[in-house]
């Protein structure tokens, strides 16, 4: 079946013609401007271009992310000298201490504050 003059461009031919514009905007802005890249650009530049038809450089492989650090703490409970850095949930202890006569106590004399501040 023969294609009309209407339809669209195959997906080929625009990756073709998109190469060939981007191909043609390289070259201008290489001659045109070569000699105003850095010293350490016009090397890259040339070990890019000096790699003809080799196969692209394998990525290096990701090193793994370093584990995370424990926080500082930034609460804690007199009475049981436990700690909380204030990421993640509420230690169960925590929501415990707040339902008691102490946390009562202390919550008069600190009512901006939901939990002690760590001492430090």
């Amino acid at each position: 079946m023969p294609r009309t003059p209407s339809a669209s461009p195959s997906p080929h031919a625009l990756l073709r013609a998109a190469t060939k514009e981007a191909y043609e905007r390289v070259t201008v802005l290489l001659s045109t401007s070569y000699a105003d890249f850095s010293p350490e650009q016009q090397r890259r530049i040339q070990a890019l271009v000096g790699r003809e038809g080799a196969p692209p450089a394998p990525r290096a492989a990701r090193t793994p992310k370093a584990p995370k650090q424990a926080r500082a703490p930034r609460y804690w409970l007199p009475h049981s000298q436990e700690t909380w850095s204030g990421r993640g949930r509420v230690p169960q202890s925590f929501l415990a201490w707040e339902g008691t006569v102490a946390h009562t106590e202390w919550k008069k004399h600190h009512p901006d504050e939901r939990f002690p501040a760590f001492p430090g």
